[in-house]
């Protein structure tokens, strides 16, 4: 298609449609920052209780306003992108104000902000020991929210209109997908987060003994994010069985949402088929097993103590993009860390909390590659359908695949030169960028207090873009987005 006939067909959002979605989506993050602000209460800390509470008397003055505009019959997919990267750019420059309260400098403060709404978990702060209970406690609400709870209520706005829906949470499924409203998608998907999170508080509550570091790290756990209120992550709980049900609630954060409640309504036998017969499931099975396997020989190689614990620990942490570590990986040897950032590169499942390429879409790089092999022996008029555990692959599939592993590649490559530019170790500065791409949160310990302003505008960019997948934040950056031929609002 030329591009005069794409310009003609392509109409820019309109005002007021991003402005009332945008609307209603400031009166939910209103009601998001009820947490964090109930809790500075508990705490008795009144300069945070009066900063939540100018946020949330804005959100509600402003977004009740908004919402009220004209609301149309049909909205555009680029207008539902818009609305999703808007409000994950507007949630860290609000939350960046109560975190710079706790004596945190402007930039690492919305760093920080920035970290947790994208669940990446990378931290400028330095050391967080001796830090008030209130910051830990908004850090890993962010990472909370930021995992799912913006995503699906905007889902829930958009009802009725599907392909605007599919394109916020993109929840391709490897089984019968079902044909739902996007309200009704939205409340199963959130009911099934929220209910993985008690079950995550259920299981390391009486583990831990300790009721606050218990609820930090469940979130940041069920969020795939991995904040933590030690400097050492995992490894200063000082508890395996708590590290370990930590991981386990991490592995179950970085499966398909919507499979759990299919998994659940197809009774006893349909169930365990749809569990077992689910080709991402058993993808991401299969390579934490074999990410741990590898890490764990090169730990023994090393004479690591405890090679199989840490392996596997990490291995997990690294596939599913949670970022929470037993032992330091800037320490680690180059070979582990060139295997973590083949692991964080390509993340957990689709419709999921985890960051990464997704693994659905690098089964469908390879089925295509498989047919290009297949089709160099067959008969020129041969027709050969491309599928996937059963089901046949769109064009449309194969196409948004193939785009997004692109883009991810040429993003952490932009972004890697800064890097190498200001004489960063090429191998780590490479692990950190691919961790905030991916938004992982391991680091290499380039990510640090001292380091320059312009890198950490770089990780900033880079966490969003692997939040949002890239597309909606360059849809936000598209000058056409904005500039053209705008449809009539009816």
């Amino acid at each position: 298609m030329h591009e005069e006939t794409i310009n003609v067909l392509m109409y820019a959002v309109r005002p007021r449609v991003v402005l009332k979605y945008c609307g209603q989506l400031s009166l939910m993050l209103a009601l998001l920052t009820l947490a964090p602000l109930l809790f500075s209460l508990a705490e008795t800390d009144w300069q945070l209780v009066t900063c939540y509470t100018i946020i949330c008397s804005g959100l509600l003055l402003i977004g009740g306003l908004l919402a009220r505009l004209p609301a149309p019959v049909r909205i555009q997919s680029n207008e539902a992108l818009t609305v999703t990267a808007i409000m994950f750019l507007l949630a860290p420059l609000l939350m960046s104000w109560p975190l710079m309260i706790a004596d945190v400098a402007y930039i690492d403060a919305l760093f920080e902000a920035i970290s947790g709404i994208t669940t990446t978990g990378l931290s400028t702060l330095g050391s967080i020991a001796g830090r008030a209970d209130t910051l830990l406690f908004a850090r890993a609400w962010l990472q909370w929210y930021g995992g799912l709870g913006i995503v699906v209520l905007s889902v829930a706005i958009l009802m009725g209109h599907q392909a605007a829906a599919r394109r916020l949470t993109d929840p391709i499924e490897s089984g019968d997908m079902l044909v739902m409203t996007a309200r009704t998608h939205a409340q199963r998907t959130l009911f099934i987060y929220i209910l993985l999170t008690l079950v995550g508080m259920t299981l390391v509550w009486p583990l831990s003994g300790n009721g606050f570091t218990a609820l930090l790290h469940v979130l940041s756990a069920v969020s795939t994010g991995g904040f933590s209120n030690n400097d050492a992550s995992l490894a200063g709980l000082g508890s395996r069985p708590v590290a370990m049900a930590l991981m386990l609630i991490s592995f179950l954060g970085a499966v398909s949402l919507p499979l759990y409640w299919r998994v659940a309504h197809a009774g006893w036998r349909g169930g365990l088929h749809a569990l077992f017969t689910d080709v991402e499931l058993r993808a991401l099975f299969l390579a934490c097993l074999l990410v741990g396997a590898i890490l764990s020989g090169l730990n023994w190689l090393n004479g690591t103590t405890a090679p199989w614990y840490h392996g596997f620990m990490l291995g997990i942490s690294a596939q599913t993009t949670t970022g929470f570590a037993t032992q330091a990986v800037a320490s680690a040897d180059p070979a582990s860390k060139l295997v973590m950032i083949i692991s964080m590169l390509i993340g957990g499942s689709v419709g999921s909390s985890a960051g990464g390429i997704k693994l659905l879409r690098l089964l469908i790089f390879f089925r295509l590659l498989q047919l290009i092999l297949h089709r160099t022996g067959l008969t020129p008029h041969a027709v050969f359908v491309a599928k996937l555990a059963g089901h046949r692959l769109e064009n449309d599939d194969i196409i948004r695949a193939l785009q997004l592993i692109l883009l991810f590649i040429i993003i952490m490559l932009l972004s890697w030169l800064p890097f190498l530019v200001m004489g960063y170790e090429p191998l780590s500065a490479l692990f950190e960028v691919v961790s905030a791409c991916g938004t992982v949160g391991l680091s290499s310990g380039i990510a640090r207090p001292e380091l320059e302003p312009v890198l950490k505008a770089v990780l900033c960019f880079d966490m969003l873009a692997g939040r949002l997948e890239i597309i909606a934040l360059l849809v936000v950056l598209y000058p056409r987005n904005w500039f053209g031929r705008r449809e009539e609002i009816k």
